[in-house]
């Protein structure tokens, strides 16, 4: 994941709060779709499509970008609506959410 800050809107600029807008990329050839859940969209499958990127030479590469708030959350992808995958680019989440494994992006403030 990669983060740089911007301000989340006019208004919450005016009470200083700022975003970072954080990449999360995942490999996953042979997919039809990926999508991030996590603690920032409520688990939500629905909420935050990826989009299939195309690299030269190497296929089912995924890609989103994110305004995130500093903090912690957990968060991972799901591979054709079934298939829960942790980040193999990130920490493991303590526990697991729902039974199902996840990782960890921490959000460090400017």
């Amino acid at each position: 994941t990669g983060e740089y800050p911007v301000p989340a809107s006019p208004a919450a600029a005016r009470t200083r709060d700022t975003v970072f807008v954080t990449r999360f990329v995942l490999v996953a050839p042979g997919a039809k779709q990926v999508s991030l859940v996590g603690d920032f969209n409520d688990w939500d499958r629905g909420a935050t499509p990826l989009a299939k990127v195309a690299q030269g030479g190497q296929g089912g590469v995924w890609t989103v970008e994110l305004p995130l708030q500093a903090g912690r959350y957990s968060y991972a992808f799901l591979v054709d609506g079934h298939r829960w995958t942790a980040d193999p680019g990130a920490p493991p989440a303590v526990g697991e959410d729902f039974g199902r494994p996840s990782s960890v992006v921490t959000v460090r403030g400017a």
